[in-house]
């Protein structure tokens, strides 16, 4: 499988063990989450999909910050602490993944962690990476950047571009590119409660240093992949990689993996812009799947932007791959009832095509291609293939469609028992006397066992009401 490494700055083939240890940078957890956050999240859910489809077992974790300054302003605010703020959040985008049909994995608290995080720290200034800084309530401690000379790296940036792009100043700092690994507790953390007891006085833990603690603590060093929106390659992931080499003495990370935005109007989402679109307000109108199409539909390095009728045209493709995934079924299960066996064309398979698309840098867009490919096959010799090749059609396209997260749950269309049988051929002779009467009566029937008629030109099919 090869990917774009961003170390490396070019597609490479990847080499990954039985077991893959994947770490996602999360949200932090100071308001709704935002259809940016959802490209990220269900990016990483289809990789992992694919990646068990594949034999593996896959290890995946997506941390919540639930320690920040958005927090605590939040908090003082609305008159709460910054984990009652946090929590809130949590729950909200909980509610967000689920629409969005994310399967469930680690998602560790930044809270959960501050006796570990204070370890680290410790090691840190005892193997002279760090340093202190006296502040009025306690200690500020700095990572210093001169101590790891491939700094800038990952990122790419020269050490002119490095300074720029700071945005702690200090005039305290011994180097402009130091950045925090412990703030001393302010005036604002006190009336938030975000602060905790360490050796240098009541604070509260740097944005950096927690991720590279919650991912080695549970993952291991070095661990596969990790991954993250593109804006995270600096400052955050590139002073991740320089406290962890510092910390274990070697690369943390095998692969680093970061996706695009997702804009509007070629900008990117932003509160001062006014542009922020929700991924619960994006469900509401077009349903999760929907959403989940969109965000698949350009590839994961190239930007994405928002557009109401790019959503419109993503919940049409969306339903027609699901139509034609329960047309297929349907008349699996009419022939087993009706005829037991049939002969006829063959579906070639496009399983092949699909996985080339994923496997060359995870091409979701191309993939999709294949997925429709399929589909317009299926849907043209759906009355003239043979069973047999029906059959391993269907597997296909549903296998495709698994991977890609759009099944949340799908039950096939039953083969019907003998009575069933000659209900629906009593209801069809009904409906050729024009006895609709009787017609509807058996459609009810059905209906109340949990199965949905279907009229077609070639006589009745039908499907588990409750599957989609």
């Amino acid at each position: 499988m090869k990917l774009f490494d961003t170390m490396e700055k070019k597609i490479v083939e990847i080499a990954l063990p039985k077991e893959v240890r994947i770490y996602v940078c999360g949200i932090t957890a100071y308001d709704y989450s935002h259809i940016g956050h959802a490209r990220n999240i269900v990016l990483f859910d289809v990789l992992r999909r694919y990646l068990e489809f594949k034999g593996h077992r896959v290890k995946m974790v997506q941390n919540f910050t639930d320690i920040d300054d958005k927090i605590i302003n939040r908090a003082i605010k609305e008159g709460k602490t910054a984990l009652q703020v946090s929590s809130r959040f949590i729950n909200e985008f909980m509610r967000d993944v689920e629409e969005l049909n994310v399967k469930e994995c680690i998602r560790p608290r930044v809270s959960e962690f501050i006796p570990k995080i204070i370890s680290a720290i410790e090691r840190l200034l005892n193997d002279g990476f760090a340093y202190k800084i006296e502040r009025e309530n306690g200690w500020d401690v700095y990572f210093h950047v001169p101590r790891f000379e491939s700094y800038g790296r990952l990122s790419g940036l020269s050490t002119e571009e490095l300074k720029r792009h700071r945005i702690e100043p200090d005039p305290l700092k011994k180097d402009v590119r130091d950045f925090s690994l412990w703030k001393s507790a302010k005036e604002e953390d006190f009336k938030a409660n975000s602060y905790f007891e360490s050796p240098w006085g009541y604070g509260r833990p740097g944005w950096h240093i927690e991720c590279t603690v919650m991912s080695s603590e549970i993952l291991g060093i070095p661990f596969d992949i990790h991954g993250g929106g593109m804006d995270l390659i600096f400052p955050h992931h590139e002073n991740e990689r320089a406290q962890s080499y510092a910390l274990f003495g070697r690369e943390p990370v095998k692969y680093w993996l970061h996706n695009n935005f997702v804009t509007v109007n070629g900008e990117k989402m932003s509160k001062s812009l006014g542009n922020i679109v929700r991924i619960r307000d994006v469900v509401e109108k077009y349903g999760g799947m929907a959403l989940r199409y969109f965000l698949l539909s350009s590839h994961y390095r190239h930007p994405l932007d928002f557009s109401h009728g790019k959503l419109m045209e993503a919940k049409r493709s969306y339903d027609y791959l699901l139509n034609t995934l329960r047309n297929a079924d349907m008349e699996i299960s009419y022939i087993k009832t009706f005829e037991g066996g049939r002969g006829g064309d063959v579906i070639e398979s496009r399983m092949t095509d699909f996985m080339l698309a994923l496997e060359n840098d995870f091409n979701t867009p191309k993939a999709l291609s294949v997925m429709h490919e399929l589909s317009g096959i299926i849907n043209t010799k759906l009355f003239t293939s043979s069973l047999e090749s029906l059959e391993t059609a269907f597997k296909e396209l549903y296998t495709m469609m698994d991977i890609f997260g759009f099944l949340r749950r799908y039950e096939r269309s039953p083969i019907l028992s003998q009575d069933e049988m000659k209900r629906i051929i009593e209801r069809e002779e009904a409906r050729r006397r024009k006895d609709f009467f009787t017609a509807d009566r058996i459609r009810e029937e059905f209906r109340k066992k949990g199965i949905q008629l279907v009229d077609t030109k070639h006589g009745t099919r039908w499907f588990i009401s409750s599957s989609f």
